[in-house]
């Protein structure tokens, strides 16, 4: 087996909303396998993935972060027992274009539990995440979105299951579990000096606008009651002006709906600086 390095940019494309950090790992590299390559030419161009690797571990899956908590090595050890199955394609025919979409499924998460006894009497646990992502630019405007949508097998009784572990134990208890939870979003970004035939003396701003829904308890079992303060719909808008080539400022207002609108909005300002580039020769 190789080490590969892949975070969700791989697995699930370039454009993904800030929500998706509650449903998926926000850093995931996994042990494992990939065959990649490409083919076809110019307006008929592709590129593949197809990976085997570690699965995740049920003993992390929990009503806030659903499945994101499962990825393995806590105890700096992977059981491959039930690994991971990953593909995706993208199509990148089109100059400035990239259109792709990814499959995950992992047979039994159960299985790759610390204790291989846990999760035995209740049966498999199946994974699968389903994610569509899109990407467009060019000099004038940079545009992308994608969704994603996860189903998880057996959560009733996987969430029975996991309120009871121990209380020393690094796991969250918090359950019901969603059987659904689901992302998505979409952002557009104009570059305004590239309306003005790229003058010096114009500022190098983007203006952009996001909207993102995200809710790791978007659907239940029967029986199970979600939790409506993790249902997350937000609207951001703001500019990013590159000061120096290398330097850019930047500043958004996001406003949230919590729960359909059943809980109090969050509005909030904020204002960073940041250093796009390498502080030594690659």
């Amino acid at each position: 087996m190789t080490n590969t390095h892949h975070e969700p940019i791989n697995f699930f494309g370039t454009s993904r909303p800030e929500g998706e950090r509650t449903i998926l790992p926000s850093t995931w590299h996994e042990n494992g396998i990939e065959f990649f390559g490409t083919f076809g030419r110019d307006y008929t161009r592709f590129s593949y993935q197809a990976l085997i690797v570690a699965g995740l571990n049920a003993n992390g899956f929990d009503r806030n972060t659903w499945i994101a908590s499962g990825k393995q090595g806590v105890f700096e050890t992977d059981n491959f027992t039930s690994p991971g199955y990953v593909g995706r394609l993208n199509y990148e025919g089109i100059p400035g274009l990239r259109v792709g979409g990814s499959f995950y499924y992992c047979v039994n998460a159960g299985s790759n539990s610390d204790k291989s006894q846990t999760y035995a009497s209740i049966g498999k646990i199946p994974v699968r995440i389903y994610s569509a992502d899109m990407q467009y630019h060019n000099k004038y405007v940079t545009a992308r979105g994608n969704i994603l949508y996860g189903n998880l097998g057996n959560s009733k009784q996987l969430s029975n299951i996991n309120t009871k572990l121990p209380n020393k134990s690094p796991y969250s208890r918090l359950t019901p579990i969603a059987k659904n939870a689901v992302s998505y979003g979409g952002e557009v970004g104009i570059n305004v000096r590239s309306f003005f035939k790229e003058n010096s003396k114009i500022p190098t701003i983007y203006p952009f606008a996001r909207y993102e829904y995200y809710n790791p308890q978007e659907k239940g079992e029967s029986g199970q009651t979600m939790e409506k303060r993790c249902q997350v719909s937000m609207w951001t808008a703001g500019l990013n002006w590159f000061a120096l080539p290398n330097l850019v400022v930047k500043a958004d207002y996001t406003t949230r709906r919590i729960g359909g609108g059943s809980y109090n909005s969050e509005n909030e300002f904020s204002l960073a600086i940041a250093y796009v580039g390498w502080f030594i020769k690659k």
